[in-house]
């Protein structure tokens, strides 16, 4: 399930090693600095999901893999409903927000080794101060060396000024199991400042993918009189080829979806303009939001780019919908799937040598003295899109 970085050695012979860790509601990612490059410590991510069994509780892909078999017994989307009365039980287990997050961060835990002698940590910028707090505290009590923390989009804009340039703004999407949410991001004189933002649960990315799955579903029914949601079995198939489906849509590609049951199957082909078709709720939502953001904060000029995370940037529609309906002069771009962890890691010197302040930073950070060392790749342009609509939204 894990890929740590280079082989172990005693302690004594390994150099101080820093880490940089993206936590949100779905999955956890980290990444160290090793020989000049950037190192995975967890191979692609670690879902947060946790399946609850009778003596037992798994954590990630197994989690994952039984979550359309005994969705009663799934706990996730755990981060976001910190502080609330939600509770998940089966049998003698029993878990709140509270207790489910310390699971997970001792897991973490255990799936980074010992090798980070210190690292930061980014976190979602719709959470509370409570919140944040509490996770930080489960951080602490799993032994985890946070030197500290910074809310995402804040750290992946202040780790890529380069690609944004003086007295920009940028729009930054990203997509968790609690919700779909963006960020504005400024790069003033002396620091990098979090403007403004929203969230939309109703938008999350578990919401998302169940809306995929009845789309699919419907369409199935259609096609051969089945309906994979009476099984178990054939619904799991389906969530399981969800994210091959949303990787090949996005580079406009069709994808067969293979359904095996033990009385029946088919072969669905997904196009995509079928996913797109299943999102046009969640893709209403976006688009009302990016609008109501942009004139609600009154911007003198419209965000010099809109950067779609790895995950945001996978779902149907999202970034040709809000491509359509975003400024002329705004580039649109995808960024890389570590970007959160990579700009975390490259905080850590700055936080051990004091210059920013330990504990968590949700609203600015100044400009670095000495320009971060930590290579950076580039966020990827969106080159092949519909026309904008001239009548859409306008900044000022």
């Amino acid at each position: 399930m894990f890929r740590f970085g280079a082989k172990k050695s005693p302690a004594s012979d390994r150099p101080a090693r820093v880490a940089g860790l993206e936590v949100n509601a779905t999955y956890a990612r980290a990444v160290a600095i090793g020989e000049g490059r950037i190192v995975p410590l967890i191979h692609d991510e670690l879902p947060l999901a946790l399946l609850l069994e009778e003596r037992r509780t798994l954590i990630g892909h197994e989690a994952v893999a039984r979550s359309r078999h005994v969705p009663h017994a799934i706990c996730s989307g755990y981060l976001g409903k910190i502080g609330t009365s939600q509770e998940w039980r089966v049998g003698r287990q029993k878990y709140t927000p509270e207790t489910a997050t310390q699971f997970a961060f001792d897991q973490i835990r255990i799936a980074l080794g010992d090798d980070p002698t210190s690292l930061s940590l980014t976190l979602p910028a719709y959470l509370t101060a409570k919140q944040t707090k509490s996770i930080l505290e489960a951080a602490s009590l799993a032994k985890l060396a946070v030197c500290g923390s910074v809310s995402a989009p804040l750290a992946i804009a202040s780790h890529r000024t380069g690609n944004i340039g003086p007295n920009g703004t940028v729009l930054i999407f990203d997509a968790d199991d609690h919700a779909l949410s963006a960020s504005l991001v400024t790069v003033a004189a002396n620091e990098v400042k979090l403007v403004g933002g929203a969230a939309w649960p109703q938008a999350s990315l578990k919401l998302w993918k169940d809306r995929l799955i009845d789309g699919i579903s419907d369409r199935c029914v259609r096609v051969c009189r089945r309906d994979p949601r009476d099984s178990a079995e054939a619904e799991q198939l389906i969530y399981d080829q969800l994210d091959p489906a949303l990787d090949a849509a996005r580079q406009g590609q069709k994808f067969t979806m293979s359904l095996r049951c033990e009385h029946w199957y088919q072969d669905l082909i997904q196009t995509p303009d079928d996913l797109e078709r299943a999102s046009q709720p969640m893709l209403h939502v976006a688009v009302e939001g990016l609008k109501q953001l942009l004139l609600h904060q009154a911007l003198p000029m419209p965000p010099r780019a809109i950067w779609f995370t790895h995950t945001a940037g996978r779902l149907p529609g999202l970034v040709a919908k809000l491509y359509r309906h975003s400024p002329e002069q705004t580039a649109i771009s995808v960024l890389p799937a570590n970007a959160a962890a990579e700009a975390a890691v490259a905080l850590v010197p700055r936080f051990l040598e004091g210059r920013l302040p330990r504990g968590h930073i949700e609203h600015s950070l100044p400009w670095p003295r000495v320009v971060s060392q930590i290579p950076v790749e580039a966020p990827k342009p969106v080159r092949i899109l519909p026309a904008r609509e001239t009548e859409t939204t306008d900044a000022r």
